[in-house]
């Protein structure tokens, strides 16, 4: 067997994969905003860039990218094993903010990022005490976003995992897999949701008004139901 050939076939049924992906309904659209989102990201990295903990915002959407490009690449996967690091990646972010230890021996490889330490009852960063120590008003829907971010997490960690149900769905050649896809960007959506009421309720209170302004149509778009930030950007001086 020609090894280099073998892997040329593979990158043309990646490409095939990103036509077939073209040409279905709504598929191009559903990949757009999945992209946009990055757009989102940078806000939140331009809030806290002179904070230490911007570096791991940096490596978790870079992670997305790859994710993203796993995707349309076929690799499904991977797709959904790159966007559980990313969310971990995400909520460590806002973990080290408040733990800068944790972050420097992370960061010297000396300490892992744990996602039962991110979601703990009593100290992760959607615990009741976490956020009660940066922004109270957040605290009383601390429960419900936990249970969307364990949810979503636990849902992706099937794919890392291998379970039966998996394989199942997922299509054992590099083949487009429309349902597959879109479930992809539903988890998209819904990590984003989770990671905006957690970066809202650490940092709203603690950046710069220019970044509260870049900020605040993403997180009154997602999270404007919310009584803590109806009254941030309902003040006069806001208008």
């Amino acid at each position: 067997m020609d090894v280099v050939e073998h892997y040329r076939a593979l990158l043309k049924n990646s490409d095939t994969v990103l036509e077939m992906m073209v040409g279905t309904n709504s598929a191009s659209e559903a990949l757009i905003t999945s992209q946009n989102y990055l757009l989102d990201y940078d806000s939140l990295k331009m809030a806290i860039v002179e904070r230490p903990e911007a570096a791991v915002l940096d490596s978790a959407v870079k992670e997305y990218q790859f994710a993203l490009y796993a995707l349309v690449s076929g690799q499904y996967r991977h797709a959904f094993g790159g966007l559980r690091l990313f969310f971990e990646l995400m909520l460590a972010t806002v973990q080290f903010s408040a733990h800068e230890i944790d972050y420097r021996m992370w960061a010297k490889d000396s300490k892992d990022i744990n996602w039962s330490s991110l979601k703990d009852a009593q100290s992760g960063v959607f615990s009741t005490n976490f956020i009660r120590a940066f922004n109270p008003g957040f605290s009383d829907s601390a429960k419900q976003y936990l249970a969307i971010a364990e949810v979503v997490y636990r849902e992706c960690s099937e794919f890392v995992h291998g379970n039966a149900g998996t394989h199942a769905i997922l299509p054992s050649d590099i083949v487009f897999q429309k349902e597959v896809f879109f479930n992809w960007h539903e988890k998209a959506a819904t990590m984003r949701l989770a990671i905006m009421f957690v970066f809202s309720a650490r940092y709203l209170n603690y950046v710069t008004k220019e970044a509260t302004d870049r900020m605040e149509p993403i997180i009154t778009d997602l999270l404007g139901n919310l009584p803590p930030v109806q009254a941030m950007f309902s003040q006069p001086s806001r208008a």
